[in-house]
């Protein structure tokens, strides 16, 4: 039994982590929490009955009765919180993005390489059994003639206020704390952006952190990284990317939109000369929504398509499962803070393609 604590009591700890780790009662104890808003550690900590609230993450870092820590904190807390809890030997389960800088990342990396603590990193769409299931069934690099990836989304909002209710902070986080917050991201955004750099831009290394992050970890997963960014625009004041990376005998073409139209189209589409895989993950702010993965095979005189699945079991589910297995048994650890490095490069190569484009 791995004993839990979390950093972190938002949207992302109440609609997704907590429902499931709830049923995990056989893997986890839900033995700790902290938030810098009290009413919200409060609130949160007696529905989901987490054993006890904290009043810092030094706190709960240091407390004997913690193996793991999940945290969920401001991205750019993320490095901090990680390196002192692997320092006071605890595993740690950090959401994506795993850091905003290179140099944040490396001084994670580093202590990660003193300790023989497990240091995960939360890339979800990487343990959908889809996923999994389409890389079982890649072609042949040499074979693969084109790629798409696309997120075109409308935010988790107006999803989940259909179904459930986020427990937000009675302006009761310190005033000064917020301030600490705005200027360390402001600190980190300037240090990869330089200084005064435009708000569009800001907004869309912000998108790369964020929602871009899962699909582009997800295609160095499949393909890895690409020789180069052919070119990229950045447009609609950062939320729409485009890119197009050079692998050498094929392009693959990667499109982002955050919108208000009401859609979730965040997916992959790989061909090969005779055959196609395509899979679309749903939005994870709704439950064990079905995944499929499908199959499309040709030839000269014939075609098929078969659609495997549907996949119900949540990628959060897997991946906490195999924190869990990383954990207690030496499991594989497909996501460890060095291989983030890859991720912060390509956003870097992505800014940089477009700030050319300008």
């Amino acid at each position: 039994m791995v004993k839990l604590g979390l950093v972190g009591l938002g949207e992302v700890a109440q609609l997704i982590h907590l429902p499931i780790l709830q049923r995990l009662t056989e893997m986890f104890t839900l033995a700790g929490a902290y938030d810098p808003s009290p009413s919200v550690a409060q609130s949160i900590s007696t529905r989901w009955s987490i054993e006890r609230v904290f009043d810092s993450v030094d706190a709960m870092i240091a407390s004997p009765d913690i193996d793991a820590i999940l945290i969920m904190s401001p991205d750019q807390y993320h490095g901090r919180h990680a390196r002192a809890a692997l320092k006071a030997d605890k595993h740690v389960l950090i959401e994506k993005p795993c850091c905003l800088t290179m140099e944040d990342l490396a001084a994670l990396s580093g202590v990660v390489e003193q300790t023989d603590r497990i240091a995960m990193v939360g890339y979800m769409r990487r343990f959908a059994p889809a996923f999994l299931e389409a890389k079982r069934r890649l072609p042949a690099f040499a074979d693969i003639t084109y790629v798409r990836v696309r997120d075109v989304i409308c935010e988790g909002p107006w999803y989940f206020r259909q179904t459930d209710t986020v427990v937000t902070p009675k302006d009761d986080i310190p005033a000064s704390l917020i301030e600490e917050s705005r200027q360390l991201r402001g600190t980190m955004m300037d240090s990869v952006l330089g200084p005064n750099a435009p708000a569009e831009l800001q907004t869309a290394y912000s998108v790369l952190t964020g929602l871009s992050s899962h699909s582009l970890s997800a295609m160095r997963d499949l393909l890895g990284s690409p020789k180069r960014v052919i070119a990229a625009e950045i447009k609609q004041g950062g939320s729409q990317i485009t890119a197009l990376f050079d692998y050498g005998h094929f392009t693959a073409i990667y499109e982002c939109m955050i919108g208000d139209v009401v859609r979730f189209e965040a997916g992959f589409e790989i061909n090969s000369r005779y055959n196609r895989l395509a899979f679309e993950y749903p939005t994870p702010y709704i439950r064990n929504l079905p995944m499929v993965l499908d199959i499309q095979n040709s030839t000269d005189h014939d075609n098929s398509l078969t659609r495997l699945g549907p996949f119900h079991q949540d990628p959060f589910d897997v991946e906490l499962r195999a924190f869990h297995a990383a954990v207690t048994q030496g499991g594989e650890n497909r996501t460890p803070p060095s291989e983030s490095m890859a991720d912060l490069d390509l956003f870097a190569a992505i800014i940089s393609a477009a700030r050319k484009t300008d």
